[in-house]
């Protein structure tokens, strides 16, 4: 089950807010119990759902929170922001 492009850019914009990174874990967490089963959203499942909305172009890396290790950051560490121009939810 996919989760609402607009609960999750939501998110992003509350932590990033927060000065918090907006990271699969920490999105699965501000997202709370909201999941069909009452419990937080899988971390992987949050994942890929930020990265096809950085495919379609509404959120974008987040360059405050670099990787510093070698090699690409694993899918779940990757801190996101919402992209310019998207000040409101579709």
């Amino acid at each position: 089950m996919r989760i609402d492009d607009d609960l999750l850019i939501n998110a992003v914009r509350s932590l990033k807010a927060a000065g918090k990174p907006a990271r699969a874990d920490t999105v699965s967490l501000e997202l709370g119990p909201i999941a069909n089963n009452g419990e937080h959203w899988d971390v992987m499942a949050v994942a890929d759902d930020l990265a096809e909305l950085e495919s379609l172009g509404k959120l974008e890396r987040d360059a405050a929170f670099e990787w510093e290790g070698i090699g690409l950051p694993p899918k779940t560490r990757i801190a996101y922001v919402v992209a310019l121009g998207r000040t409101t939810p579709d």
